[in-house]
């Protein structure tokens, strides 16, 4: 891939957030929108003539995200400093017009941001990466293997504080003692397998099945888009979803469905053998789908890592002919991928917690952090292509310090046109290329999923604490 190319579709993804034009646009369309779309024009009303407009607080969402200090008290902070003059059009000096160092501004223009301008800006986004990753729009023939848009899918939680207004539609989690102290947002995010950005996301209730949350990505993906997912995703409805829309899958089989799969004729490692998939009870389809079976390969290959071996169970609809085993094995394997994309987003980006206190709020949390999440894997994909080297290499979060520390010039390059945006973009690509992962001397131990939680005198909070302080009170009195 030449490298000019990458840096144009770089560009075009810092000028999307970083532009107001695009947004102009975006605003206009709402505008001119039928009644159906009647709580966002009353919404974008509330922007006009205020120092935070659409454009402006849409960027210090995902400024709080990159950013260390996330408290709106670091927003205000940043304006007065200059920050959003660097973003103003017409070089207009809005730190002058802040002069109250309150929060109340900035919360307010956040309650009154759409949901819909982070959704529509994650989708342009995914797209530009698609351009920049080499991938082909989908037409009517399936392209090369190599120009296939592969989608790794994987799915989460994410834990909010329990106030009333999250309870309502976020229900807390649940185990064998009762009812937790945290609201769960459950998350599906599709990762792309070469940049590592995020292509499609959604979110939802801990009730709604990760599977069908899966239904809905697949339903507004492009033609020929290829599903990797590991054996949570490995039923029929997913496989029938896809096939439905002219898209394949890569999916692991868990080892009672590779049973009954296999009929009783075992496979050899390294065979795969053609099968049907039918529908059973068992298996929940989606409203509206029609039960007929799939067909695809059914692949077996062990594998051997850090000195035990793997059975891996493979289902795909893709052919033979142009996909090898050995091409499906090396792709499955960048799943894990999906795994480290997940924690990246979490501990970097501070999305395991979600300190806010409406859905609303909750809903944009999770977009913004994402926008931030593909605007570092961006500029990284660009350091990795202009060293030729694989970004899997470059650290995630000296990328996040560069890329914070280095929009504080984006206003100075912005009025310089695109030759001074060029200059900005390769000095940040530099740097970020600069900071590489060390190299491990030997493998890390695999350590067990438990949490050493801190020990107090006084026993948890079971239930809410309203709860808890009416029965103090009562065995107070007695």
């Amino acid at each position: 891939m030449s490298a000019a190319p990458c840096s144009a579709s770089v560009l075009a993804v810092f000028q999307l957030v970083f532009s107001p034009r695009w947004i102009h646009h975006w605003q206009r369309r709402q505008e001119r929108a039928g009644p159906t779309d009647a709580g966002v024009k009353k919404n974008l009303r509330g922007f006009y003539e205020r120092v935070f407009s659409l454009h402006i607080t849409l960027w210090y969402l995902i400024f709080q995200r990159l950013n260390d200090d996330r408290t709106l008290s670091a927003v205000i902070k940043d304006l007065r400093a200059g920050g959003a003059d660097r973003l103003a059009p017409r070089r207009r000096k809005l730190s002058r017009r802040a002069r109250s160092p309150r929060t109340s501004a900035y919360n307010q223009a956040r309650q009154r941001l759409p949901l819909a301008l982070l959704q529509a800006a994650l989708t342009h986004l995914a797209a530009a990466l698609a351009r920049m990753a080499g991938g082909e729009p989908s037409g009517r023939t399936a392209p090369k293997p190599q120009l296939r848009m592969r989608q790794l899918l994987d799915g989460s939680t994410l834990a909010m504080l329990r106030t009333p207004d999250l309870a309502k539609e976020f229900s807390p989690g649940k185990n064998q003692r009762g009812n937790s102290g945290w609201c769960l947002l459950r998350i599906v995010v599709g990762f792309c397998a070469k940049t590592g950005a995020v292509f499609s996301a959604i979110c939802g209730a801990q009730e709604h099945s990760e599977q069908a949350m899966a239904w809905s990505l697949m339903e507004h993906a492009d033609a020929f888009t290829v599903w990797i997912g590991d054996a949570n995703f490995g039923v029929w409805s997913i496989v029938a979803q896809a096939d439905r829309f002219h898209q394949d899958v890569l999916v692991r089989l868990s080892p009672s469905r590779m049973r009954r799969l296999c009929a009783g004729q075992p496979l050899s490692s390294g065979q795969e053998r053609w099968i049907t998939w039918k529908p059973t009870r068992a298996d929940k389809v989606p409203p509206g789908t029609e039960q007929k079976p799939v067909a695809g390969r059914l692949i077996y290959v062990r594998i051997q890592r850090d000195q035990r071996w793997i059975d891996l169970w493979l289902f795909t609809t893709l052919p033979s002919r142009d996909y090898p085993i050995e091409l499906l094995v090396r792709w499955y394997g960048q799943r894990w991928q999906a795994e480290l994309n997940f924690r990246y987003v979490k501990t970097q980006l501070k999305l395991d917690v979600l300190h806010v206190g409406t859905a609303a709020m909750a809903r944009k949390e999770f977009y913004a952090g994402l926008l931030a999440y593909s605007l570092v894997r961006a500029v990284m994909w660009e350091a990795g292509e202009r060293l030729e080297q694989p970004q899997a290499v470059i650290s995630f979060s000296e990328a996040r310090r560069l890329v914070i520390s280095r929009l504080k010039d984006w206003g100075r390059a912005l009025c310089t046109g695109c030759l001074g945006l060029a200059i900005w973009l390769r000095a940040l690509c530099h740097e970020v290329a600069l900071h590489p992962l060390p190299k491990r001397r030997k493998q890390r131990p695999n350590e067990p999923r438990r949490v050493r939680h801190r020990r107090h005198k006084f026993p948890p909070l079971r239930g809410t604490r309203a709860a808890a302080r009416a029965r103090y009170a009562t065995t107070k009195s007695l």
